[in-house]
């Protein structure tokens, strides 16, 4: 029988209990635990679980920021057969009735007061709910609800290793390990069965590429409710990697430098954020910074083919090479805490444009592609499997083939087993052949590599008969760091238009140093001079652009997407629907003078 994931964590813990495997911070800094120390901890909470009577595959629930307690939970689950319902914190209440509903979660476990207060505002409409687990030491004084560390105590006072590890070993491939609910951009969540076959093969593809490391270090951030930081997690696990969690979103640049990780996952809006840094560190500093940093981009785009390839320089580059790395390349990795080996983008696309100025600078960032129905990589850029603007070649294990209207196919053990409770929506997803549907268009080049074109939804089809794929419009624009987010705009228009979202610090810096005085971010973004700088950069962007797929007048956001507001899922992606409902009579204002 294959191990499975719990199986692989107790193992560890047996075979390398002193083997560093955790960092976290703990009264402001970082500390590095054990996989022992971590072992024991899920040992106490699924003992505690088994003494308030949770039987098999039972469905627990997890609301959390990504943070350690969302592992230990999420372990303890697993190693007794029972099965993990994801939630996002930011979700509303409704959604987060529904998904306790519709998962038949017996027990949730919940960060905080405030996520623990959302859900017993819905406690008298969900019937199977039993308990609730409060992971901070929050007082409650509810007979139903009890804190992590009650729940360890109750564990290490009924400790239970014999049935953990009965239940452990009972594990098939084919038993449903969790259930990862989608951020419900499109309707109702959907809850993805996911098996453990599934994760277990995408972990032996990813070890069979050399991908993750031992001595690798990773930063976890995203949402561990979502399928990306979930793979990213569990694969520390696996390859007995040391997997460190960021205190938030908002502190990446500093646990970063604080962390030093070697592996960075990330989503494109990380990546934009910190090439935006970059440029305007660059922009704002002395002329012959500017030149310097120029000549030596230059070199690192020029040496790319070669250190791609693997295959030696020319000894005048090499040379060029060498005092750019050490000119202006080390001091930037420096700031990315100076160990970085690799950087990973996925769940959106990434503008090619960025992914070649950070592999010039000598910073690889590869590209991946998947699904919640995949368990995430179904397909991945690494080392020699690489081409800027494809998001790479298959996993070992699964396979991939275009439809005759152009949407990306993929079969293989990797994907899902269906939707629960939703039996209906699995046929839509999976053919009778096998293969999962994934809604994006592309194409494979003669090497094997994959492209993605766009989401077959996002199709902007203009009055002209025009069928446009966003995707490579927005690509150009965002690779300007000036401008964060671009939504073009113009079904059954003559032409496009867009919602823009700027760089707040880009264009305050640049406003500054042209003697323009405003009040606040809305003053400085209605300003006429303002309007012509940023008119002047759609103008460049247009320029690579064909005629029918310029964009001919655009408006300004006045904020940054975001989850709170509404546009932007849980891992930073743009719900365009969102924008265009949110800006729509502003864009068709846009065709009233026509």
């Amino acid at each position: 029988m294959e191990e499975n994931i719990a199986q692989s964590l107790y193992k560890r813990a047996q075979s390398h209990p002193d083997e560093p495997a955790f960092m976290f911070k703990e009264e402001g800094k970082y500390v590095t635990k054990s996989v022992k120390w971590f072992w024991d901890r899920v040992e106490k909470i699924a003992s505690g679980l088994l003494y308030l009577g949770i039987n098999e595959t039972d469905k627990i629930a997890i609301m959390s920021a990504t943070r350690v307690e969302w592992t230990l939970a999420d372990l303890a689950i697993i190693s007794l057969r029972c099965i993990t319902a994801t939630i996002y914190p930011s979700l509303l209440e409704k959604d987060i009735k529904f998904i306790l509903d519709n998962s038949d979660s017996r027990y949730v476990f919940v960060e905080n007061a405030s996520l623990l207060n959302h859900v017993l505002n819905v406690r008298k409409d969900l019937p199977k709910l039993v308990k609730i687990i409060v992971l901070e030491d929050s007082p409650v004084g509810n007979e139903n609800v009890l804190t992590l560390k009650q729940l360890e105590k109750l564990g290490e006072e009924h400790l239970n290793r014999e049935e953990i590890t009965r239940r452990m070993d009972t594990i098939t491939m084919d038993d449903v390990a969790t259930i990862i609910y989608t951020s419900g951009t499109t309707g109702p969540p959907k809850g993805a069965e996911i098996i453990h076959r599934n994760i277990i093969t995408n972990l032996k593809d990813l070890l069979s590429l050399s991908f993750n490391l031992p001595e690798d270090i990773t930063l976890g951030y995203l949402p561990l409710a979502h399928a990306y930081e979930r793979i990213n997690q569990f694969g520390a696990i696996y390859v007995h990697m040391i997997y460190a969690y960021a205190e938030s979103l908002d502190t990446i640049a500093l646990n970063i430098a604080e962390v030093r990780p070697t592996i960075l996952p990330g989503v494109p809006r990380v990546y934009e954020k910190i090439y935006a840094r970059i440029i305007n560190g660059i922009e704002k500093g002395p002329k012959i910074k500017k030149t310097l940093f120029l000549w030596a981009l230059n070199i690192g785009k020029a040496s790319l083919p070669y250190r791609q390839s693997e295959t030696p320089m020319p000894l005048g580059l090499r040379l060029k090479y060498e005092a750019a790395k050490m000119l202006v390349f080390n001091k930037i990795k420096e700031k990315l805490g100076g160990r970085l080996r690799i950087g990973i983008t996925a769940a959106a696309p990434l503008s090619p444009a960025i992914i070649e100025f950070f592999n010039a600078l000598g910073i690889p960032i590869y590209e991946g592609y998947g699904m919640t129905e995949t368990f995430a990589p179904a397909i991945i850029s690494y080392g020699k499997n690489f081409k800027i603007g494809y998001v790479g070649k298959p996993l070992p294990s699964m396979q991939v083939k275009i439809a005759g209207d152009g949407e990306i196919l993929m079969k293989g053990p990797a994907v899902f087993k269906g939707y629960y409770k939703k039996p209906e929506g699995t046929p839509a997803m999976i053919d009778e052949e096998g293969w999962l549907h994934s809604g994006d268009l592309g194409d494979i080049d003669k090497d094997g590599f994959v492209r993605v074109t766009g989401r077959k939804k996002d199709l902007i089809i203009t009055a002209g008969g025009k069928n446009i794929t966003p995707q490579n419009i927005e690509n150009i624009f965002t690779s300007d760091p000036t401008i964060a987010q671009c939504v073009p705009y113009g079904d059954n228009k003559k032409y496009l238009t867009a919602v823009l979202v700027l760089n707040e610090q880009e264009i305050k810096a640049w406003a500054g140093q042209n003697n323009i005085v405003f009040q606040d971010y809305n003053d400085l973004i209605r300003n006429a001079r303002v309007h012509e700088f940023i008119k002047q950069k759609v103008d460049k962007c247009n320029e690579k652009l064909a005629s029918f797929e310029t964009i001919k007048k655009f408006i300004i956001s006045d904020h940054d997407f975001s989850m709170e507001s509404g546009e932007l899922t849980p891992t930073m992606k743009v719900k365009k629907n969102k924008v265009i409902e949110k800006f729509k009579n502003q864009l068709d204002g846009l065709y009233e003078k026509d």
